[in-house]
């Protein structure tokens, strides 16, 4: 059976390589991006739609699809002030879960932080913690919250904070390699492969929190799956 994919944030780190993971997949017949600004990509089952996002919700048809993939989010930097950030890393993530729902879909899942926690004293992890709250009060059938550390990849703006933390993790992870380990950098392949892999191989209904050692399962299955397609 194929089924329907939406993205939000594709322009994003972990959002760019979901969306080369959806339209290389087999299992998605469309695949519907929301975007401010256009893409490069183009595909014969890419359906592009330049949104302003402060409009969303006249994008409700679009919420008809099998799975949404989640992937927005901004920094402090980036925002501008507190209720910037809060409006793209909260508000506008929670008003997607609940076009979801109306829309029927089946699978959320949506990029968090590590460190997400509604009752945390910083101001970052505050906000992840109390969107991820809201959402599970939609009881979608199945959420599916991806809490990575600091990223690994290309971004287009620079975050000394991660690029500091990813220096550090390429001397420390050999020696941490038998423990959990959650706070270890991730590259953001890693991510993207293990949302689209927990999608298609993982449960159907449930909540779900992943991190590192869970991204690389799902992402290791996902990418069984795409060798075997092949």
């Amino acid at each position: 059976m194929t089924r329907k994919a939406l993205l939000l944030g594709a322009t994003g780190l972990v959002g760019r390589d979901c969306l080369e993971n959806l339209l290389a997949s087999d299992d998605y017949e469309r695949v519907c991006v929301l975007t401010r600004r256009p893409l490069s990509v183009e595909h014969p089952k890419l359906d592009v739609h330049e949104v302003d996002f402060d409009n969303i919700e006249a994008c409700q048809s679009q919420f008809q699809v099998d799975d949404v993939f989640c992937c927005l989010g901004s920094t402090m930097k980036k925002a501008g002030s507190r209720q910037a950030f809060r409006h793209v890393d909260h508000d506008l993530v929670v008003l997607a879960g609940n076009m979801a729902r109306r829309g029927g879909v089946q699978r959320f899942l949506v990029v968090s932080a590590v460190n997400a926690k509604a009752r945390s004293p910083f101001f970052y992890s505050r906000v992840k913690g109390q969107m991820e709250r809201a959402l599970m009060k939609l009881e979608l059938p199945l959420l599916a919250i991806l809490q990575p550390s600091l990223l690994r990849g290309a971004r287009e703006d620079k975050r000394p904070a991660e690029d500091l933390g990813n220096i550090v993790n390429r001397i420390v992870e050999p020696l941490t390699r038998w423990t959990d380990a959650h706070w270890l950098p991730v590259d953001s392949r890693k991510v993207a492969d293990a949302m689209v892999g927990m999608a298609l191989v993982g449960p159907d209904t449930g909540l779900y929190r992943l991190r590192y050692r869970d991204f690389l399962v799902f992402a290791g299955k996902f990418r069984e799956k795409v060798t075997r397609a092949d």
